[in-house]
C-alpha cells in the first residue's frame, strides 16, 4: 500500500500469489499497465469511429476499413481522400488505389470532397442562424454576424447589446393594450370592468415589483395567523368584484 496501491488490490494480488509479496508486487504493476493500455485504445478506438462518421459509409452501408485506408496512407495518400476513394468502391483496395492513381478520378474524388465540405458547413450555419433567431434575435442581423464566420461566443458578445433597444421597443408596443386601443380609437367609451382590469394590472405589476426585491426564501417565514388574514382579505376582494360585477350587470 505504501506503493500507492488500495488495500483491496493489494489483498487479492497477495490472494492470487500464495502471499508472495514480490510476485504480488509485480502483479499489481503488471495490472496497472494493462488497464493503462486499455485506456489508450479505448481512446484511439473512439478516435477511429469518430473518424469514420466522418468518411460515411459505402453504397452497401458499410464503414470504411480502418486497415485498407492505413494501407492506403501508408503509401502516401491524403487520409480524406483515400477514405472516399474506399467508400466509392466497397473497400476494394486495389479499385481505390486505381482511382486514386488516374488523375481524372482522383480529381473528381477531390471536388466532391470538397463539395460535400460545403454542404457541412452551410448546414451548420444555418443550424446556427436558425438557433440564435429562435432567441429573439433579428434575423438579418444574424445572417450578417455568422457569415463573419466568428465562433458562438463571438457572435453572441456582438448581438447581446443589440438587444436591449430591441426588447425595450416591443416591450412598449404591447405593454398596455387598452390604452392604445384607446389612443386609436379617442370616441371608445370606458367599459364598465376597464377601470378594474386596469388596477388589477397595477396591483400584478406592483406585486411583482415586490417580489422581485424580496429575499426568495422570505414567503417561508410569514406567521400562519397573517397567511389567514391575507387569505380572508383576498376572498373579501373577490366577493366585492363579483357583487360589481352583477350589480353592474343588471
Amino acid at each position: 500500500m505504501s506503493m500507492g496501491f488500495k488495500e483491496r488490490d493489494a489483498r487479492r494480488a497477495l490472494r492470487l500469489n500464495n502471499q508472495d509479496i514480490g510476485r504480488a508486487v509485480d502483479f499489481l504493476f503488471e495490472e496497472k499497465a494493462k488497464r493503462k493500455q486499455k485506456r489508450e485504445d479505448d481512446i484511439r478506438h473512439k478516435i477511429e469511429i469518430m473518424e469514420l462518421k466522418q468518411y460515411g459509409v459505402t453504397p452497401l452501408k458499410k464503414a470504411v476499413n480502418v486497415e485498407k485506408l492505413k494501407e492506403l496512407v501508408a503509401i502516401g495518400f491524403e487520409k480524406k481522400l483515400a477514405a472516399e476513394a474506399l467508400r466509392r468502391n466497397e473497400n476494394d483496395f486495389q479499385k481505390a488505389l486505381d482511382d486514386l492513381t488516374n488523375p481524372e478520378t482522383n480529381s473528381a474524388i477531390q471536388l466532391d470532397i470538397e463539395s460535400r465540405k460545403r454542404k457541412r458547413e452551410q448546414r451548420a450555419v444555418n443550424a446556427r442562424i436558425e438557433e440564435l433567431v429562435s432567441m429573439g434575435f433579428d434575423r438579418s442581423r444574424v445572417v450578417a454576424v455568422v457569415q463573419a464566420g466568428e465562433t458562438m461566443e463571438q457572435t453572441m458578445s456582438r448581438l447581446l447589446p443589440e438587444v436591449d433597444p430591441l426588447l425595450a421597443f416591443d416591450a412598449n408596443s404591447s405593454g398596455n393594450p387598452a390604452s392604445e386601443a384607446s389612443n386609436l380609437n379617442p370616441d371608445s367609451v370606458e367599459g364598465p370592468s376597464t377601470a378594474d382590469e386596469e388596477r388589477d394590472v397595477e396591483m400584478e405589476d406592483e406585486l411583482a415589483r415586490d417580489i422581485g426585491k424580496a429575499d426568495a426564501l422570505s414567503d417561508y417565514d410569514i406567521e400562519v395567523t397573517k397567511e389567514g388574514e391575507a387569505i380572508q382579505e383576498y376572498l373579501a376582494l373577490l366577493a366585492s368584484t363579483d357583487s360589481k360585477e352583477a350589480l353592474s350587470s343588471c
